[in-house]
């Protein structure tokens, strides 16, 4: 089946020689003030939210190099999607590529017509609203923070989830959503990619943090707005590295649970392996950061392409969904796919592996280039043995991952200088 292009939006301003990195960072809370319907489990045990464990955020860095900024925004919530927001801060900052990264976390409201979330009742409507606007003005007070910084990379390796899709004796896979024995089921990516970015005097001031595991530490039980693991973390490593905004970019985690899950029911014992998961994430990333090396600053600039690709229903071949897709390209060195919806651990590996760059970073859940929710992306492996997400409750069309990965690397070479009007030599 072919894809159809809907729209190729592409941002390749004139980088200017040996142009200056420069950051600035900014957060807002974003808890609801509202009791809401709660996001990710259509068996929830309760009603909407009864109450906030920890608070809801969102955090925004800025980068601006060659003429153009970039703000990757990083929220604790299930997804998000907003054109609105995109154009805003375009046409009204002057921020022309906006990544607004969810977490995923299942303990945040749901508020968006797509996927588990109720959709337009009024409180919907207005925390939307609400939302948009805390993020806006969060890039505008991230703007005025801007100066010098540079960017290093720290890498460790650790496995807390496991690959929730069992094969069978049938050779079908089966979803095991609940594993309490901690059983490591693989295959997963246990890369934890750390990208700091450091002001003048070498103190950072941002760590964004790559990792790829659902944030269902808590589950159907709970009825508190949660961070889950991911917010844990932050806060650890935010004391751990006094100065830093820690942020939580969750990666291909379409197919990863957790090791660690609570599921007692009692509020005081699931908290607790909430914060043994955070904990050990925050170990490694505090690891990480001391261990960064610098990336490679060859000054060409931040780059952009986007794209919406209208894909096929799997199920219904008169349906279509347009999903949009978003390389950056940071210095030559840095290369960011961003990705609106639950991607499969296999196509993150393809594309770091793939991407010709030292820094190759995979942004799940992440809206940025206009189009919907994709919901779960399954790698064509995935799909034909089937599965929760690999073809129970997904809606994009067979191959639709690599499909899209390929996309993302057309996009990569031609930032690169990949592609020629005339014939190389033979």
């Amino acid at each position: 089946m072919r894809i159809v292009i809907a729209l190729l939006l592409t941002l390749l301003l004139s980088p200017l020689a040996h142009a200056e990195l420069r950051g600035g960072v900014a957060r807002v809370e974003i808890t609801p003030s509202a009791s809401m319907p709660m996001y990710g489990y259509a068996n929830r045990k309760c009603g909407p939210a009864n109450g906030t464990h920890d608070p809801l955020m969102a955090k925004v860095l800025v980068l601006e190099s060659g003429g153009t900024r970039m703000a990757i925004v990083t929220m604790d919530l299930g997804s998000m999607v907003s054109d609105t927001l995109r154009q805003d801060v375009a046409s009204k900052l002057g921020v022309p590529i906006v990544l607004l990264a969810a977490s995923h976390t299942h303990s945040a409201p749901a508020f968006l017509p797509f996927g588990s979330a109720p959709a337009t009742n009024a409180a919907a409507l207005a925390y939307r609203a609400e939302l948009e606007g805390k993020i806006f003005q969060a890039i505008a007070d991230a703007l005025k923070t801007m100066a010098p910084v540079t960017l290093k990379v720290g890498r460790r390796s650790l496995q807390l989830g496991y690959n929730r899709l069992l094969p069978r004796d049938d050779g079908r896979t089966r979803a095991l959503f609940d594993n309490l024995e901690r059983v490591p089921y693989g295959p997963v990516d246990p890369e934890l990619v750390v990208l700091r970015v450091d002001g003048a005097d070498g103190q950072p001031r941002a760590v964004l943090v790559h990792y790829a595991t659902h944030p269902v530490v808590l589950g159907p039980t709970n009825c508190q707005y949660s961070a889950d693991y991911p917010g844990v973390m932050q806060a650890a490593a935010e004391a751990a590295i006094p100065g830093a905004q820690v942020m939580f970019v969750q990666g291909g985690a379409g197919d990863i649970n957790p090791i660690f899950m609570a599921r007692s029911g009692d509020q005081t014992k699931d908290f607790g392996v909430v914060q043994t998961m955070g904990a050990l994430l925050a170990e490694e990333v505090v690891r990480a950061h001391h261990t960064a090396t610098p990336v490679p600053a060859g000054g060409e600039g931040i780059t952009a392409t986007s794209e919406v690709v209208t894909l096929k229903d799997r199920w219904d071949a008169a349906q279509s969904l347009d999903v949009g897709i978003t390389t950056v390209l940071i210095d030559h060195s840095v290369a960011i796919a961003a990705w609106p919806g639950e991607v499969m651990h296999r196509l993150q590996q393809d594309w770091k592996s793939r991407a010709e760059v030292p820094v190759a970073l995979f942004s799940g859940y992440t809206f940025s280039a206009g189009g919907t929710w994709a919901g779960y992306v399954p790698d064509l492996r995935s799909a034909a043995h089937g599965g929760y997400g690999a073809d129970a409750s997904t809606r994009v069309e067979v191959g639709a991952g690599e499909r899209l990965l390929e996309r993302h690397l057309i996009h990569l070479y031609g930032l690169l200088g990949k592609w020629r009007e005339k014939q190389g030599r033979p």
